[in-house]
């Protein structure tokens, strides 16, 4: 999938009777976090005019508000409106690109269990590539290169990692989720002073 980065616009839009040049102090509602559908509605019942930043608006019922000039409260004659990327990603986001992933720490290893894949659809983020998915429930094996079991079927719960303590060196991953589907083995080397995230994913179709 390739994505096309668009060009940042700006669109004043007039909300209510008294709007355009003449336009009246309005009290800025509370914006961030509502889809563009949702903060043209708002700002049309407060009398605000709005003028939009940031993303193209493609989907006014999916992308969403980022920032806003005024505080919720404060008068203004023009509220701007920062707005979220559209972000086209399949149905089930998987963990985050480029695992391994390694940070200062504990010798220790991190690993979640996701399902990643399934059909296009689009969702609205400050970064499309910050898009992250959360890990299901099921249980996770580990064992090490002469093939000792470290961490024997250890349960994780949905939306949390396993984290294991362990001397640097190469190391299995193998995993079941909790509805039975099996994922691995990968391998993974933990290096000394390094926390290393490498997540079991289950692709769909």
């Amino acid at each position: 999938m390739t994505l096309v980065a668009l060009p940042s616009l700006t669109v004043a839009e007039a909300s209510g009777p008294a709007a355009a040049i003449t336009q009246t102090s309005c009290h800025a509602p509370r914006m961030i976090g509502l889809t563009v559908a949702a903060a043209r509605a708002r700002a049309k019942t407060s009398g605000c005019l709005l003028q939009l930043r940031g993303a193209l608006v493609q989907m006014p019922k999916i992308q969403t508000i980022r920032a806003q000039s005024a505080r919720p409260g404060q008068v203004t004659k023009l509220l701007t409106l920062t707005v979220n990327p559209l972000c086209p990603s399949s149905g089930a986001i998987g963990p985050p690109p480029g695992e391994p992933l390694l940070t200062p720490g504990p010798t220790e290893l991190d690993s979640g269990l996701f399902i990643e894949g399934g059909a296009l659809i689009y969702r609205s983020a400050p970064v499309c590539k910050d898009l992250v998915g959360k890990s299901s429930a099921g249980t996770i094996t580990v064992t090490n290169a002469v093939g000792t079991v470290i961490a024997n079927t250890m349960s994780v719960n949905a939306g949390q990692l396993l984290k294991i303590t362990l001397s640097a060196g190469h190391y299995t991953l193998t995993g079941v989720f909790a509805g039975g589907n099996k994922v691995g083995p990968i391998t993974v080397t933990v290096l000394a002073g390094e926390v290393v995230r490498q997540d079991l994913v289950l692709a769909v179709p």
